[in-house]
């Protein structure tokens, strides 16, 4: 038998792990069913999804869809061209995607350069990874803000509503049945071309009240036909305008929270989001879903923070539920010659959506 010092002197040397996402070949995708397959055996959410490409589409951005050829690792990225400066940025949200996070460097590294070859003078990236170690070395730099939420809260989609509601904490619950006692009814809509049109009237009524922007009244039509959605509305009495409501959106076996909206009745508190989100979750649970995604939390969430209010009462709906915290959002520059006209375009098109009210553009945590 040898000694441990023997066994130590025939040690095998170390031998790097290799990183699949350098050199590795990838392809484009153009077809959506093996596009959405593979987007879901990594983990990725509707915003790596073929649909969510395609209605972006409608926005000006142009859809790259890369995968690797061994299926470890793969990326939707957004291409929109910037103004007055040429070349365009490139996105990908919630991309890109790995089997292991160790290679999103790699990985990221290789879609730039894919990105670059397209013309691309910024790649910005905003992982759905907890970490996402070691970025600097490829030449990303962390951004101080994000476009999609950082901090999220997630619920498992119980088998049935009667599993679901004992789920829930005791004030989701509390509020339930209180909605119920004062005649509101919740209920996923079979004519969501009248109804949309009411909720976005709604949503308009609930922005002027809490200050935040809004889309053009054509994105969220544009959404509901192009990506698997359900809205949900709540009325009192049977009255024909709702009093809240929510539109959700699904993929694969997960669900989202997009927006929401609420009536505000001078002196009364209905309840009626409450009822909104428990149907919601019904509808998550005939989607197939098990997964419901709340959305976004301010990641650090204090009485003075902006989204206080949304925060408390999505935490009522999240105790049998988890936090989920993401790296956040880096961008590497791809033309250095480039870079300060790069610069400036993003700045003028963030700028022109705002003025457009199509986007807040980047939020901080």
């Amino acid at each position: 038998m040898r000694t441990d010092e023997t066994q130590r002197a025939y040690a095998l040397p170390t031998v790097p792990r290799p990183h699949p996402g350098r050199g590795a070949v990838y392809v484009e995708v153009g077809e959506k069913k093996s596009w959405n397959a593979a987007v879901s055996g990594l983990g990725g959410s509707v915003l790596q999804s073929f649909e969510w490409g395609e209605f972006r589409r409608h926005g000006g951005w142009t859809p790259l869809r890369l995968l690797a050829e061994d299926g470890a690792s793969a990326a939707q990225v957004l291409l929109r061209r910037l103004p007055g400066v040429g070349g365009s940025l490139a996105y990908a949200p919630h991309g890109p995607l790995a089997s292991d996070p160790r290679d999103l460097p790699a990985v990221a590294a290789t879609i730039a350069a894919h990105a670059k070859a397209r013309g691309a003078h910024l790649l910005e990236i905003e992982p759905r990874a907890v970490d996402a170690p070691d970025m600097e070395t490829e030449g990303f730099r962390r951004s101080a803000s994000s476009v999609q939420p950082r901090c999220t809260l997630v619920l498992p989609v119980r088998e049935s509503a009667e599993a679901q509601y004992a789920a829930l904490p005791k004030g989701a619950r509390y509020g339930i049945r209180r909605a119920l006692q004062v005649g509101i009814e919740a209920e996923t809509s079979t004519d969501e071309g009248v109804d949309l049109e009411l909720f976005l009237d709604l949503l308009g009524e609930t922005a002027g009240r809490q200050r935040f922007g809004l889309r053009p009244r054509d994105y969220y039509r544009l959404l509901l036909r192009e990506v698997p959605s359900a809205l949900v509305l709540a009325r009192r009495g049977g009255a024909e305008r709702p009093v809240a409501g929510a539109l959700i959106l699904f993929f694969e076996d997960e669900a989202y929270y997009l927006y929401g909206a609420s009536a505000a009745l001078e002196g009364e508190n209905l309840y009626a989001s409450y009822l909104v989100q428990f149907e919601a979750l019904s509808a998550a649970r005939r989607a197939g879903a098990t997964r419901y995604d709340l959305w976004g939390i301010p990641c650090e969430p204090h009485a003075k923070h902006p989204l206080w209010g949304v925060y408390q009462f999505k935490r009522k709906f999240a105790g049998s539920g988890h936090e989920e915290r993401y790296a956040g959002a880096y961008k590497k520059y791809l033309s250095p010659l480039q870079s300060h006209l790069a610069r400036v375009g993003i700045k003028s098109y963030y700028t022109l959506q705002r003025l457009r009210g199509k986007s807040s553009g980047p939020i901080d945590d």
